[in-house]
């Protein structure tokens, strides 16, 4: 009798765990709040910019009038999403209701079919297995055996694959990802981890073979961060040094923080030692309007930030600034796709900085590839 009322508590315990978000309501600020808070941190900005004198009245103005327009359309789109998340949270109530019931009634006696309640105890001294090398080469190699008979077998080579490239047995990693691939067919996943096991078999060389997986990869999901990172350090390797900075600054500028970002920015940092890559940018947002910015929703972030680039090269095209603000105008017009633009604004930061910067604005543009920008 034990047993089954623990049986009939878990069950419900479970189920009732396992649907918890479905209950819970949602918390967090809403668009509307993230554009209010950046609206007011803006218009802050704004007050110290017309202090300054940076900016005139009419300017601020302007400025404050379609950031109002803004906080309308995102009002509206607010109160459109409150109304579907209402009707959505009662709905999730009732299906998490249903389920809670329906659950238990259904495992039970699922359970009092194909279970073996009955079952006497297994000592926990037999349960342990030993992690050993030798048990894993054991279980290599009943695989192998298996699929030296089932050479068609993809699930097979996925599963032994990785395990290659623990033990170091490159070659043999290679091996199995070209079986994959050859059975079930290229995805960009597939296609980067050929290329790495290829390149950990040639001690870090990015060979014909990997580069081949590499652009492949890239040709089925141009954003594919793996396959564009190798891209970058073959173009090192091929000595087209201002052409792997290119491709690992858009890199970059495309991964959220994490590490795969971190491995990108190592990788430039021993560039930007050896004098080759332009200074890494300053990280996280450094005022309260950054702050804002960062909360934004992504359509309206996108058309806030090109706003405040548009906004510095108007004011560096007035009243000229540091090389450092140079700097910044040119990679923002790069991370933008704006590479017109950022051709232009090298060139007038070469008119307006003179020959004392020509060295420093000579390395940004090889990195940059705006060569064509010279005057």
């Amino acid at each position: 009798m034990t047993l089954w009322f623990g049986i009939v508590v878990l069950t419900f315990g479970a189920a009732l765990l396992a649907l918890r978000p479905l209950l819970r309501r949602p918390k967090g600020k809403t668009s509307l709040d993230h554009a209010i808070q950046f609206y007011e941190a803006r218009r802050l900005e704004l007050d110290r910019q017309v202090t300054a004198g940076l900016i005139s009245e009419s300017e601020r103005t302007a400025s404050e009038a379609e950031q109002a327009r803004r906080l309308l359309v995102i009002g509206r789109q607010n109160e459109v999403e409150q109304e579907q998340k209402t009707g959505s949270t009662r709905r999730s109530k009732i299906a998490a209701f249903l389920l809670l019931i329906g659950l238990p009634v259904l495992s039970i006696p699922l359970y009092l079919r194909t279970g073996t309640p009955d079952m006497p105890d297994q000592p926990i001294a037999s349960r342990v297995t030993p992690g050993s090398d030798a048990e894993m080469q054991k279980a290599l190699q009943r695989i192998e055996l298996h699929l030296a008979s089932n050479p068609n077998d993809a699930r097979g080579f996925e599963v032994i694959a990785p395990a290659y490239m623990r033990l170091g047995r490159f070659q043999d990693a290679a091996f199995a990802f070209r079986r994959v691939i050859a059975i079930s067919g290229e995805t960009p996943d597939r296609l980067a981890n050929l290329g790495e096991a290829l390149i950990a078999s040639q001690n870090g060389i990015v060979n014909a073979e990997a580069r081949d997986a590499f652009q492949k990869a890239v040709a089925l999901d141009p954003d594919f961060g793996k396959a564009r990172f190798y891209l970058a350090i073959a173009a090192e390797q091929d000595g087209d040094i201002p052409g792997a900075i290119r491709k690992l600054i858009e890199l970059s500028a495309s991964l959220p923080e994490g590490p795969g970002k971190m491995r990108v920015e190592s990788e430039l940092d021993r560039f930007r030692a050896e004098g080759k890559a332009p200074p890494r940018p300053t990280r996280g947002p450094q005022s309260e309007a950054g702050k804002a910015l960062s909360e934004l929703p992504p359509e309206e972030r996108a058309r806030a930030i090109e706003g405040m680039v548009e906004g510095l090269a108007a004011r560096l095209a007035q009243q000229g600034g540091s090389l450092e603000e140079w700097q910044r105008l040119i990679q923002a017009r790069v991370v933008l796709n704006q590479r017109d633009k950022a051709a232009d604004s090298l060139a007038k930061a070469r008119k307006a900085l003179g020959e004392s910067a020509s060295v420093e604005l000579d390395r940004l543009a090889a990195a940059l590839d705006l060569k064509a920008a010279n005057p």
